[in-house]
């Protein structure tokens, strides 16, 4: 994550961990391998800490906001390039890797307006399918470097503009009340 995938090597990481290269094989068959295996533990670690905030956040608003800030939290060292160089470099593993994100996050991002229709936070007559799907199209546009490089944006104003955004567009008077109020007090 530190480093990007082009230009760490086997060498690297086996001199990294002070093992052998042999030892590191034992795990791993090839770079591709590693890099599938390290992807998918940290969106473990992702989906984890989404799981983790729907559990103990009752309001959906401020359930969407502490995702937000933990993401942010998580994704603050990685290198611009990372990304796109997964993309480029190694597209069976992003393919692998967009298919768990696009599954478990189009089921978090349903779940959270399917409870946001119940709190009366969200209006009732949104289509989810629809909705969840453009969220997760945002999303994806706000880790695009050459659309938001983090040169000239700030990762965590993108989230909460993109946030705001979103919200805005699915609340009912209640949530939209709701949300002047939160963003008031942060």
């Amino acid at each position: 994550m530190k480093n990007g995938v082009k230009t760490v090597n086997m060498d690297d990481v086996s001199s990294h961990m002070g093992i052998s290269k042999k030892t590191l094989y034992q795990y791993v068959s090839n770079k591709t391998d590693l890099i599938e295996k390290c992807f998918s533990l940290h969106q473990s670690t992702i989906l984890e800490m989404i799981n983790s905030i729907q559990e103990k956040n009752e309001n959906v608003i401020d359930e969407l906001f502490d995702i937000d800030e933990q993401v942010c939290l998580m994704l603050k060292n990685r290198p611009p390039m990372l990304i796109h160089n997964v993309q480029k470099y190694y597209p069976s593993v992003w393919k692998i890797l967009d298919e768990i994100k696009k599954k478990h996050i189009f089921s978090c991002v349903t779940q959270n307006i399917e409870r946001g229709k119940i709190q009366g936070f969200y209006r009732e007559d949104i289509n989810v399918d629809i909705i969840a799907k453009l969220m997760m199209n945002t999303v994806d546009a706000l880790v695009d470097d050459e659309l938001f490089p983090l040169t000239q944006y700030d990762f965590k104003a993108l989230l909460r503009e993109n946030r705001v955004y979103h919200i805005r567009g699915i609340a009912t008077q209640q949530g939209i009340n709701y949300l002047e109020q939160k963003l008031k007090n942060d």
